[in-house]
């Protein structure tokens, strides 16, 4: 066999494929890395959420653990919420590691530790936004959940996207649901979001890019929109024999008091 002639075959062949996809590709369409479709329903579940008036929800979380050595661990939990907007919220988090309790009345908020049985409360503003920008800002710590209470609200904004994709349909628990991905500076992340009159959140996973390992965070969500509660709900009463601590605020700001 003249294996010159082989050789210059598939040469040609290859060189005949590239011009090939190229042209294919030039008659395409581009697509966008921010498409107007994803960015419209994440603001269209923004949206939603902002008029729920009270909402209860589950959320069965995996979290992801590097270790110095390079293993990665992961952690099986349950958060649960139960809020009434603007201002009531009771928060149960049960992980492998921890076991607390966040209750917020309006004018308070106490954080409980159950296994090791302290507490630690604090003056609270109205409203859960302020609630959660307090706790981040001066204590280095959010509200379980948070991101059901950032989406769509004051401030929220998309421009930090900069890829957003529409996935094609999901089904979460047995919902039809729409899948979308998105990616901002350090995170890639994606969300199943229900179809129909009611777009909730149904699951959401994030994946820390910064960090080689790229460890991750799901959280699978069971809604109810029409919890039954009173107030007692949100009101904290310590326990027997319960310690009271203060509230540990963050190394920055501790060291500049």
């Amino acid at each position: 066999m003249n294996i010159g002639f082989v050789s210059r075959w598939i040469l040609s062949a290859a060189g005949l494929t590239v011009l090939a996809t190229t042209a294919l590709a030039q008659q395409l369409p581009e697509t966008p890395l921010v498409e107007p479709e994803a960015i419209a329903a994440l603001n269209n579940m923004g949206a939603y959420l902002r008029t729920l008036k009270a909402f209860r929800v589950e959320a069965a979380t995996t979290d992801e653990d590097v270790l110095e050595n390079g293993l990665k661990i992961q952690y099986s939990g349950v958060s649960t919420i139960l809020a009434q907007m603007p201002n009531k919220l009771r928060s149960e988090v049960k992980d492998d590691r921890h076991q607390r309790q966040y209750l917020y009345d309006g004018k308070t908020v106490t954080l409980y530790a159950e296994r090791l049985n302290y507490y630690a409360t604090l003056p609270a503003p109205d409203t859960i936004a302020k609630l959660d920008d307090k706790l981040d800002e001066k204590y280095d710590t959010n509200i379980p959940l948070v991101d059901l209470f950032r989406w769509g609200a004051p401030g929220w904004s998309a421009n930090d996207i900069t890829l957003a994709a529409d996935l094609g349909p999901a089904v979460v628990a047995g919902t039809t649901c729409q899948l979308y991905g998105f990616r901002q500076a350090g995170i890639d992340w994606q969300i199943c979001i229900q179809k129909g009159d009611y777009p909730l959140p149904l699951k959401l996973t994030i994946t820390t890019t910064t960090d080689e390992a790229r460890p991750q965070h799901t959280a699978v969500y069971s809604w109810n929109l029409a919890p039954s509660y009173n107030a007692a709900a949100f009101t904290f009463t310590p326990p027997a024999g319960a310690g009271k601590v203060d509230f540990p605020e963050a190394q920055s700001t501790a060291h500049a008091n």
